[in-house]
């Protein structure tokens, strides 16, 4: 049952996941800040949703460190998403206005340079939550 539901859950982070940036649609609240959209597990995000699972066990010390990394990750973030949807919001004002492309060059690149931000801040999340679960625990989780 827990397998089924594990299984459940990761089709559909997935599907909510792979979606990227460069669809015209996409709101504010869908926009990730990160480079690589719907490749990379979000472990934390997984970790929550079988906090107290009897079968992931995890001990009160693994919570504790799985919480300061949880904490660390979404609140980096959340923060590198706000600055980078306010610099995204500036090109696309400044364009509309008919703006010298290259007058743009500087903010497009602050934008890339936070992307990278959060994506590092990711990928260290991943690691980090790894080496704190054991082989078993990891199992269940990927």
């Amino acid at each position: 049952m827990k397998k089924a539901l594990l299984s459940i859950l990761t089709a559909a982070l997935f599907i909510s996941g792979s979606t990227t940036l460069l669809n015209a649609k996409q709101g504010k609240q869908n926009a990730k800040p990160f480079l690589i959209q719907g490749k990379l597990p979000h472990l934390t995000m997984m970790v929550k949703i079988l906090w107290n699972d009897e079968d992931l066990a995890l001990t009160t010390t693994q919570k504790e460190k799985l919480l300061v990394i949880r904490k660390h990750t979404m609140s980096t973030a959340k923060s590198l998403g706000r600055e980078i949807l306010k610099l995204e919001t500036l090109v696309v004002k400044k364009s509309n206005e008919g703006v010298i492309p290259d007058s743009l060059k500087e903010t497009l690149n602050k934008i890339a340079e936070l992307r990278v931000e959060a994506s590092m801040v990711h990928l260290e999340c991943i690691y980090n939550t790894r080496a704190i679960l054991s082989k078993d625990q990891l199992y269940i989780l990927e």
